[in-house]
């Protein structure tokens, strides 16, 4: 008899868990002994003290598509805004000071620019110019979003320097973190690294408890992670929802990363997003939702901005 088990986000989001059941899993796992051979019993760190922790995210958006022109050359490309920054938790919630905002227009073809400058009311802003060769606009979609990354990866190294555990939304893009205490946060479930007894272990957790770390990379490994539970299970949900894979660099070593992963497993349940509030919960955990908002009201309205913009390109040539 066919059952059927409902995923907790709203659709509208995708879904918390996408990975496939009869495909293999991804070549990327290198090991699943780094920490242990033993996969047959969650991990159950003993309970640890509150400490300061800090939360990174970045957002962007696409404020307008354009088609470049220049003589009979022509390419396309957008303008887009993108902001990155910090929630600091220690006993209360703060947003952390400076966050990086930019906004960018990426051209293809290699086209070039000055700067698209705009005013709205007595705030001005300014579009610098990124040139690519590729024309097609996903490829400049990456583009505005290695910015985004470049900008939480700054945040997050510049917080961790500092002396907070800071815990990144997304995969862990850092290049130069080091032994810093930087852990990657993934709240959605697209590849399946685990199969056999590793990939059984999972629904089997519950909050407070993660899976053993094993190695992770692209071609390289070049990271440890671990799976962990934010809040406890639903009969009405699917046996992965609710999951999270946390991941850090490899450069801080198997003991530290152990250490890290105990705390990471006893603290980050703490700030799972709720069910019925966050169209993303848990996995989306509360601070970073709350980031998320602030800095989409940084950047600007859509709406008003993409009305300037258009108004902008009325005048006529921008160079």
């Amino acid at each position: 008899m066919l059952k059927l088990k409902a995923d907790p986000w709203n659709p509208g989001y995708g879904a918390g868990a996408e990975a496939p059941f009869d495909e293999e899993a991804t070549e990327v796992v290198a090991d699943t002994a780094v920490e242990t051979s033993d996969w047959t019993e969650p991990l159950s760190p003993h309970p640890c003290p509150d400490e300061p922790v800090g939360f990174v995210d970045g957002v962007m958006r696409t404020d307008l598509r354009v088609l470049a022109q220049d003589g009979d050359r022509r390419a396309w490309g957008l303008l887009g805004s993108y902001g990155a920054g910090g929630v600091l938790c220690n006993g209360t919630a703060s947003f952390a000071d400076e966050p990086c905002l930019g906004r960018v227009m990426v051209l293809g073809g290699r086209m070039t620019s000055p700067p698209l400058e705009i005013t709205i009311g007595s705030t001005p802003l300014s579009y610098q110019v990124r040139s690519v060769s590729v024309d097609a606009p996903q490829e400049q979609r990456r583009t505005l979003q290695r910015l985004m990354l470049e900008a939480e990866q700054r945040m997050a190294m510049r917080l961790a320097t500092e002396g907070w555990l800071v815990f990144a939304d997304g995969p862990l893009h850092l290049k130069t973190a080091g032994d810093l205490p930087v852990v990657g946060v993934v709240k959605r479930m697209v590849t399946a690294y685990l199969q056999g007894a590793e990939a059984a272990l999972l629904p089997r957790l519950s909050p407070g408890q993660r899976s053993p770390l094993f190695a992770l990379g692209n071609g390289v490994v070049d990271r440890y992670a671990w799976y962990q539970r934010l809040i406890p299970s639903n009969d009405l949900w699917h046996e992965l929802a609710g999951l999270a894979r946390c991941e850090v660099r490899m450069e801080m070593g198997v003991a530290d990363a152990r250490k890290v992963a105990d705390r990471t497993a006893c603290l980050l349940p703490h700030f799972a997003g709720r069910p019925g509030i966050d169209p993303r919960a848990p996995q989306n955990l509360t601070p970073v939702g709350a980031l998320e908002s602030r800095l989409r009201h940084l950047l600007g309205h859509p709406l008003v901005i993409r009305r300037a913009l258009q108004a902008r390109l009325a005048e006529g040539e921008t160079s």
